[in-house]
């Protein structure tokens, strides 16, 4: 006869799944729930109304109230049952407990469960704990006391929002429904029985063990002979006994140690909220509190725990808010528990922004956390980003880091990342130590098998036996809970898994750095294998982005212009603090959910009105620092007012959507004169003023440019206006597009604008146009049409084709015979899953030409000639374009419309191109990278889709071809087939995704060079960044240089030579110095320690943007007492001497360095 000792090892043996079945519902809560564990959790559980009295009140119109504001409404009563809606409502509850006498002594919770997430607050307004109904990251209890008394009473508040952790879509990423209701399930209090709780994450860490350390190891089998003897022991009749007497066993099982070799883990919580995706900006100002109040009360009940937090916007939105919640996060800061961590101002995009976005990050990041926590990130924290740009070690090396953290790659979908922990090297070569966490999550739950692949998956064992885990509820936040640091206390120092510890993940940095052998290098970008979309989706948003972008580097190089033409008096002061916001507006709508185009619709109206902002703003600031930097009395004279609205209209039939863009010349007026419109005319008052007009053009280049201006406001009887370039008719319906003008333009021909400087055209100063070496011309031969100029001749069929294009000076075709260019091609675009997010390389096998199209003359020059293609892309969605060639240029523009009306289709233009090479090269931030346009190897073919910015390359030695762009990203190259990608039109997160009116520019320009060339990177800069021509009255005209006849010239401020491929891309005014600094090493400063001392700077950050090393001759006729090379953070490194003999400063610039020099103003 068998005893049942006897059985039950049989069953252990034989039948081991059955086993591990039963103990998976004795844990999990479910059918089961009255007969295991479960059924013991909770000694006393109360909801009556004589315990609990609920009240609430719902504000109108979906509006978030503050507590101070809520609470002074009417508030009716409320019960559990109860639905609440609709989506993003917000209902505020007010809460009464009463303690009952059995409940006396005890410690007591307060379980609260509206199906969505909530805030508690005590009665003084203070958040206390965040509140998460109705998912599988449920965190719903609330500690009321530690030891009941008699007569208690409690009386809070709680805010709940009618959204989950994911927001209120049909799914993971279905756009948002907007009629959710969500019901109020539980409302009670309770006492636990906290031997039943402690026996749960016993059994639960051991079952895991069973499950995920291996049925045919003695660790294994002895977690599943333990779990079972524990199931065995429990009885739900006599659960505190029972519980009590199992966890023996579990004691017994978990004190076995791990030998001296087992692998360290660096346990580290976390919940990554992302700053907009499913649910808007204002929301996640709620989810802030809502999770980093519930990690303060986990950090006083387990003083081991340590949680991370990045995204100096968060705090800086929680500071606002509740600034009680922000002093007490200050205060764990200071103890080590709570780590702001990253350096950023958001998790952003490595992608689209350009290198002074990049750098914006750090610099506002950084001071943040210094100014308000005393310390200064030494890592970079990005786990969950779309790719990372080949110069991100060197932004972060000079931003104060070391170190890089992210998983992202794990997702790639195509090749395995083959590094875990490795040195990656930038464009520079500067290198950081960065770590990819092996368990593949940044958002953890805390268990064994997460715990069990980050050595499984650990790649690079052989140099280090240690990882990073991350764990915490994250994406929509909440982070860590209980349960998750109970299991991590149980598993981190037992025998089958490695030792855990919770550490700041610095630290783990540096015993990495210390003690690691021999590690991997990568070298370049950091190129993510999924989410190709992103560079195009959300097509108006990324234009924002870039005319943003611009705009604020025009702010801050006219600013200071304007502050030194007074001489840095008081008469013109650098509007810091607005640049400040506005760029911080720019950098938050930088996320990475939010410029790569994968949220929903409310995220992109809220930074449509950011935008509208940045824009208007900008323009103000412009237009300042112009009147100081022309007027010889600014008070005396204004700018004509003028539309400079970019503005998001809505219909609601068909959810249409219009982003209108101007120009910064739309928006600068006539100074001096009285308000009309212009062009004007040729009568005599007008021959009076034109007589009297003068044109200040304006180079934002850090080099000498030419070109044709457009001088709004000019009359037609100037001397100056060369042409009237012919009104445009806009594809977008009630509004307007930066592309098309709805009135005559006048067109200056100008020459030799010196860099960074400006020139005052007189009447005398241009020859006639009949004598002009150079002019556009334009003219139709049988089906062709011909646009031509003394550099370029380029050629189109009569359905819009780009057939030849030939360059005079060489007289090389750039097209073979048979192939074309300009080509609209539409393509399938149905993605595996993440729809906004992704293109799959098998778009491309679905090709559908667009060959409806129809070509007229429409500019005939001689400044400007174009043609005007029409297309019918489909039968909902159409296109027109100017393409236009300017006398004095060899690039041929692309001014293009869209209305845009398809469902997961994608609109690319193609270019096949006569040159042979098997690579193509890339616009990144602060430089270039090359890419394969061949299929040799699946890392090849993974780049079927990738990131630039202002321009593609394709060179074979001695020619090249250059795509250029004002907003695009989205290119591929195949062989010597060049595409942008224009358009998508996915469904989701954002239904109406890319919908409506659209307009860009592209342009081609044919190069007798190979690339790398510096003509190339600078045709980038200016196809973005056009002379400024500025009408105005000639008597207010100022610092005049009266020894230039034929052009008056307003001084040029800094001249770089030996530079040709170095950019000066940022000219601006120091930031505040910070008196807390400490060499930029991580501190602990006390609370109000901080102060900003005004510095007397210029700051100049420039770049080599070709890979070669030079010495540059600088030069400035600033009045200054020295020259400094400074971090990215200006902090002074040391002092550049000034070469006597040959008149300039030198300054060594390294293959794609990025140098930031501050002048010390006298």
């Amino acid at each position: 006869m068998f005893s049942s000792s006897e059985y039950n090892d049989t069953t252990l043996q034989k039948h081991q799944n059955i086993t591990k079945e039963r103990l998976r519902n004795f844990i999990h809560t479910g059918r089961w729930d009255s007969v295991n564990i479960h059924s013991a959790l909770w000694k006393d559980e109360i909801s009556s109304e004589t315990s609990i009295k609920l009240q609430v009140y719902s504000p109108p119109d979906l509006t978030r109230p503050r507590f101070e504001d809520a609470i002074k409404n009417e508030f009716t009563p409320a019960s559990v049952g109860q639905k609440f809606g609709p989506s993003w409502s917000t209902h505020w509850f007010k809460v009464c407990v009463c303690i009952p006498d059995s409940f006396i002594g005890r410690k007591v919770y307060f379980q609260f469960d509206p199906d969505c997430e909530a805030l508690v607050y005590n009665e003084n307004g203070t958040p206390i704990q965040g509140i998460t109904g109705g998912s599988n990251a449920r965190r719903v209890e609330h500690l009321l006391t530690d030891k009941a008394s008699k007569n208690q009473v409690f009386n809070f508040y709680i805010e709940t929002s009618c959204n989950g952790l994911f927001g209120v879509g049909d799914g993971l990423i279905g756009p948002p429904n907007p009629n959710r209701n969500f019901e109020l399930k539980k409302a009670s209090i309770g006492v636990k029985r906290q031997e039943a709780w402690n026996f749960l994450y016993d059994m639960t860490t051991i079952v895991d063990m069973a499950h995920h350390i291996g049925a045919d190891t003695p660790r294994g089998i002895g977690a599943l002979y333990t779990a079972n003897q524990m199931a065995n022991l429990f009885d739900p009749e006599r659960p505190d006994e029972s519980a009590k007497q199992a966890r023996k066993l579990a004691a017994e099982f978990l004190s076995v140690k791990p030998g001296e070799g087992a692998h360290q883990i660096t346990a580290i919580g976390n919940c990554h909220i992302d700053t907009a995706w499913l649910w808007p900006y204002d929301e996640t100002k709620r989810k802030v509190a809502r999770s980093f109040s519930s990690q303060i009360r986990l950090m006083e009940k387990y003083p081991e725990f340590k949680f991370a937090a990045s995204q100096a916007q968060q705090f800086d939105w929680l500071k606002s808010t509740h600034n009680d919640l922000f002093n007490e996060i200050r205060k764990y800061v200071k103890s080590g528990q709570f780590i702001p961590i990253g350096g950023t101002w958001v998790e952003m995009d490595c992608n689209i922004p350009n290198g002074e976005s990049l750098s914006r990050q750090f610099i506002l990041g950084q001071r943040f956390f210094q100014e308000h926590f005393g310390v200064t990130s030494k890592l970079f924290w990005l786990p969950d980003t779309f790719g990372y740009a080949a110069q991100i070690p060197q932004i972060v090396k000079q931003s104060g880091g070391e170190y890089f953290f992210t998983q992202k790659l794990s997702w790639n979908n195509i090749n395995k990342f083959p590094n875990t922990t490795f040195n990656w090297h930038g464009l520079d070569g500067s290198s950081i130590l960065a770590h990819m966490a092996p368990a593949n999550t940044y958002t953890g739950n805390a268990q064994v098998n997460e715990i069990v692949s980050s050595v499984k998956n650990h790649k690079d064992l052989s140099s280090h036996n240690s990882s990073m885990y991350l764990y915490g509820h994250g994406d929509g936040g909440g982070g860590p809970n209980e349960e998750m640091i109970e299991s991590i206390r149980r598993m981190s120092n037992t025998d089958g898994l490695p030792k855990i510890e919770h550490r700041d993940p610095t630290e783990f940095y540096h015993s990495v750095k210390k003690s690691a052998r021999s590690l991997p290098s990568w070298h370049g970008e950091l190129y993510f294998e999924l989410h190709r979309g992103t560079y195009t989706s959300q097509s108006n948003n990324k234009k924002a982005n870039r005319k943003s972008e611009f705009l604020l580097r025009s702010v801050e190089l006219l600013s200071v212009m304007a502050m030194a033409s007074n001489n840095f008096s008081s008469e013109f002061s650098y509007p810091q603090s607005e640049i400040d916001r506005l760029w911080k507006l720019v950098c938050l709508n930088q996320f990475h959910d939010v410029i790569p185009g994968s949220s929903i619709n409310e995220v992109y109206r809220d930074s449509d009105k950011m935008y509208d902002d940045i824009i208007n703003s900008s323009y103000d600031m412009i237009r300042n620092a112009l009147l100081n930097l022309i007027a010889r009395d600014p008070k005396m004279c204004e700018f004509s007012p003028s539309k400079n609205t970019l503005v998001r209209t809505s219909n609601q039939k068909n959810k249409d959507f219009v982003l209108e863009f101007t120009s910064i010349s739309d928006n600068l007026t006539p100074i001096g004169f009285s308000e009309g419109s212009g062009p004007r005319g040729e009568d005599k008052e007008w021959e009076y003023i034109a007589a009297n007009e003068k044109i200040v053009v304006i180079n934002e280049c850090s080099w000498e440019c030419s070109g044709v201006v457009i001088a709004n406001g000019l009359s037609k009887a100037n001397v100056h206006c060369g042409q009237l370039l012919k009104p445009r008719t806009t594809l977008f319906k009630n509004s307007s597009s930066d592309v098309a003008c709805i009135e005559e333009l006048p067109l200056v021909l100008v020459d030799a604008i010196p860099g960074m400087g400006s020139l005052v055209l007189s009447s005398d100063s241009i020859q006639s146009i009949d004598d002009l070496k150079s002019k556009s011309s334009v003219r139709r031969e049988g089906d062709n049409f011909i646009l031509e100029n003394a550099y370029t001749k380029a050629t189109f069929s009569k359905i819009g084709q780009l057939v030849s294009l030939v360059d005079h000076s060489s007289g090389r075709e750039f097209i073979h015979e048979g192939q074309t260019g300009n080509n609209f091609v539409m393509y399938q675009d149905v993605p595996l899953f993440w729809d906004a997010w992704d293109v799959e390389i098998y778009y491309l096998e679905k090709p559908n030409p667009v060959l409806d199209v129809t070509v007229e003359i429409f500019d005939d020059g001689p400044l400007v000639s174009s043609l005007l293609i029409k297309a019918k892309i489909s039968e909902l969605s159409t296109l027109q374009q100017w393409v236009t060639l300017k006398a004095t240029s060899s690039v041929v523009e692309f001014e293009t419309e869209v209305e845009w009306r398809e469902s997961h289709k994608m609109l690319k233009v193609e270019f096949s191109w006569a040159i042979k090479s098997d690579k193509a090269s890339y616009e990144t931030q602060y430089g270039y990278i090359s890419r394969p346009n061949h299929k040799n190897t699946s890392w090849d073919i993974a780049k079927f889709e990738v990131c630039g910015h202002k321009f593609a390359d394709l060179s074979e030695y001695g020619a090249g071809v250059t795509l250029l762009n004002d907003s695009k990203y989205g290119f591929s190259c195949i062989g010597n087939l060049m595409a942008i990608s224009l358009l998508r039109a996915p469904k989701s997160p954002d239904e109406v995704c890319d919908m409506g009116f659209h307009s860009f520019r592209y342009g081609v320009y044919a190069h007798n060079s190979s690339f790398p060339d510096h003509n190339v990177v600078r045709k980038g800069y200016e196809f973005n960044n056009d002379l400024v021509g500025v009408v105005l009255e000639n008597e207010i005209i100022t610092k005049v240089d009266p020894s230039r006849k034929d052009r008056l010239e307003i001084e040029n401020l800094f001249t770089l030579e030996n530079a040709d491929s170095v950019i000066l891309d940022t000219v601006k005014y120091a930031e505040p110095q910070l008196e807390s600094k400490v060499n930029w090493e991580v501190i602990k400063a006390e609370e109000g320690n901080t102060q900003k001392i005004a510095r007397n700077f210029i700051v100049l950050r420039m770049y080599e943007s070709l890979g070669g090393s030079t010495t540059i001759h600088f030069n400035t006729k600033l009045n200054i007492k020295a020259v400094y090379r400074s971090d990215m953070l200006e902090n002074i490194k040391y002092e550049y001497e000034f070469n006597h003999q040959l008149g300039y400063y030198p300054i060594k610039c390294n293959a794609f360095e990025v140098i930031t020099i501050m002048l010390e103003l006298a």
